[in-house]
């Protein structure tokens, strides 16, 4: 299974590049947690991604820098910075879901539906053992 993984994570980022999309796979997933949870901020994000907060902080600064993300102050709590994707950002996010569904189109468009969604229930499965330890 790694190897596979390997391989789509490889083809997505030949096609994000080929398509001059901005983004570094990271970054697509970070900019997808960001917005699906909104008013998140670094500490979170690192807790979700399950990473220390400096490396997510350098993605963060990525994002930042191409205007992506803006940091903004918490109207509920004026010491924290929540993140936001910009419109820039979502333009960028948008075109690298439909890079990203057009790849896993792609890959599966042979494969049996009836056999897919039990491949994908079968991961799911798997992720929810793995996350009650």
């Amino acid at each position: 299974m790694a190897y596979s993984l390997k391989g789509i994570k490889r083809m997505l980022t030949k096609r994000f590049t080929k398509d001059e999309i901005a983004l570094t796979l990271e970054q697509y997933f970070v900019l997808n947690i960001l917005d699906n949870e909104e008013g998140l901020i670094l500490k979170e994000l690192a807790e979700i991604v399950d990473r220390d907060k400096s490396a997510v902080l350098r993605h963060i600064d990525g994002l930042e820098e191409k205007h992506f993300v803006a940091r903004a102050t918490d109207p509920k709590d004026k010491r924290r910075k929540i993140l936001l994707v910009t419109k820039q950002g979502m333009n960028e996010l948008q075109k690298a879901r439909e890079m990203d569904q057009k790849v896993h189109s792609e890959l599966t468009e042979s494969i049996d539906n009836d056999k897919l969604k039990e491949f994908e229930s079968l991961l799911t499965e798997i992720y929810e053992r793995a996350m009650s330890d």
